[in-house]
């Protein structure tokens, strides 16, 4: 049984704080900045409506969504973890399928959503995608967490003769608690998020549904109300959450020389020219693997459902489409300058994202009063739907580059918050007393033992952040800017040309998986120079 001390209750009320502090900011702008543009009503109007508009049906609507993120929560985070576990134990899996998960996590909901809805009923094709939303975020976390065992308790167990199970068993699972918890927890906004967005494109109930209604009837305080209630629900399953696994694994906030990440396991970093060709052969080898594993499921679902040729085009079509069609170079110049377009703004939201994060997490982890004022105010933005933010956003930022940067800014930003702040407070307490008594202070703590522990952290977030950064970019071009791979899919749907809209989804995956894995290149090098520092 959890112990609700007098401590837990401190720390909710710098929450407290900030929360009110937020919405008294909306209230001040609302009735004076903001007037003009009439986009955002007063908060006091907002409850108003939440609390008696006649056709609201909020009980029933937020049931609906809520069965469908949850559903989607417990699929998806099982199949992460029981995923994770199988690719440490057999690590020929994770090279031959890993990529297969980086690409269900990058393909774009505006071109899979719809056919989902072809072939599953009832809450299903939002469930799906709510599950989608949150499988490769909680299988890097996860990952990170069972590779970060102390490889001297490791030797332990494998010196009383244990095997790779045992020591999955007995060291593995308990250090991998803290990162996992850490992704299960950014996986409640994003399974709800993902709910929202399949409402949108296709559901017939649900708060994702009732704000369609509501955009589309110009009921502007509804609207908010809306978007309230679901950065609510959201926000919710990410402090839930973060408190169970708070209360699991106190060590995580204490320190300790357990289960922690290390830099020296990764290796030693002795790799001759010889390894390093043969690595590469063999990373080339399972890249094909991957490919044909994925592609074969593509055309298997196709065929499985019977889905209609007209719209369901197979991966015989796209090629036909790029490559060997009259029209192939044009439609391969086509799409090389949205995909340049989509590149320039990920590459800023990306970055603009990652700034940010890096900048608040040492104040987080430095600051209880930082972190319990501030934690909570980034949650509920970070809960409020993309896709309802995305008009007022476009609003105050333009149309143009400033405005996309925003929104892709925004869907990096969280993830690598939350997995940054992790890293930061993973050194081992004996590494940080040890420099505090030679004199260090928290400039020097942070410099020399944080970010060095964190590392394994930090990569995870960016291999994690920088697809998450494509797909920010391409909703924004869907949503506002008439530009990039995310407009053009979203024309091509509308004007049934099914083909360019199927060979973008695939230019998407690719560049997202190839994204991923000049990131985990860099890991390997940094990791493998900080190893030998430590050797």
């Amino acid at each position: 049984m959890f112990q609700w001390s007098k401590a837990f209750v401190a720390r909710s009320w710098g929450g407290v704080v900030g929360i009110v502090g937020l919405l008294a900011l909306w209230e001040i702008l609302a009735v004076t900045w903001l007037t003009r543009i009439h986009l955002a009503p007063t908060v006091s109007s907002v409850v108003a409506t939440l609390f008696h508009h006649p056709n609201l049906e909020l009980w029933s609507n937020m049931v609906v969504t809520m069965k469908e993120a949850g559903l989607g929560w417990l699929i998806g985070n099982g199949i992460a973890i029981v995923a994770a576990v199988l690719f440490v134990q057999i690590p020929v899996l994770e090279a031959a399928l890993l990529r297969i998960a980086l690409a269900s996590y990058c393909m774009p909901v505006i071109a899979i959503g719809p056919i989902l809805d072809i072939v599953f009923s009832g809450i299903a094709p939002r469930a799906t995608l709510a599950a989608l939303a949150v499988v490769f975020t909680t299988l890097i976390g996860t990952l990170v967490g069972l590779r970060s065992a102390d490889p001297i308790a490791l030797d332990v167990v494998r010196a009383y003769g244990g095997g790779s199970w045992a020591q999955l068993r007995r060291v593995r699972l308990r250090a991998a608690l803290p990162a996992t918890f850490a992704s299960l927890a950014i996986a409640g906004p994003a399974a709800v998020l993902g709910a929202i967005i399949g409402e949108y494109l296709g559901g017939d109930s649900g708060l994702g549904v009732a704000m369609v209604n509501s955009e589309q009837g110009l009921e502007v305080s509804l609207t908010w109300a809306l978007a309230i209630v679901i950065a609510a629900i959201a926000g919710a399953s990410y402090l839930v959450v973060a408190l169970v696994g708070r209360q699991l694994t106190p060590w995580a906030d204490q320190g300790s020389d357990n289960a922690r990440p290390s830099v020296a396991m990764i290796g030693s970093g002795q790799t001759s020219r010889v390894r390093a060709v043969s690595r590469v052969l063999r990373s080339l080898g399972f890249m094909v693997l991957s490919a044909g594993i994925a592609v074969g499921i593509w055309q298997g679902f196709i065929d499985l459902f019977h889905l209609n040729p007209f719209f369901a085009k197979g991966p015989v079509d796209v090629f036909d489409y790029l490559f060997t069609s009259t029209q192939a170079s044009a439609n391969r110049d086509q799409l090389w300058a949205s995909l340049l377009t989509t590149l320039r703004d990920t590459g800023l939201g990306y970055v603009a994202g990652t700034i940010v994060a890096f900048l608040i997490a040492p104040l987080v982890v430095l600051s209880r009063g930082f972190e319990q004022t501030f934690m909570p105010v980034a949650i509920v933005l970070r809960s409020v739907p993309l896709i309802a933010m995305a008009p007022l956003l476009i609003l105050f930022f333009g149309h143009g580059l400033v405005g996309v940067t925003v929104i892709a800014g925004i869907v990096t930003f969280f993830p690598t918050l939350v997995n940054v702040v992790f890293g930061l407070r993973s050194p081992p307490q004996i590494s940080l007393d040890l420099l505090l008594a030679y004199g260090g202070g928290q400039p020097s703590l942070l410099r020399k033992v944080r970010l060095p522990y964190a590392l394994p952290a930090l990569f995870a977030s960016a291999r994690i952040a920088a697809p998450g950064a494509l797909l920010g970019a391409v909703v924004a071009e869907w949503l506002a800017t008439g530009q990039g791979l995310g407009y053009q899919m979203l024309e091509s749907a509308e004007t049934s040309q099914f083909d360019f809209l199927w060979a973008g989804v695939v230019l998407v995956t690719l560049v997202a998986v190839v994204m991923y894995n000049v990131i985990a290149t860099c890991e390997r090098l940094v990791l493998a120079h900080y190893a030998m520092g430590s050797a």
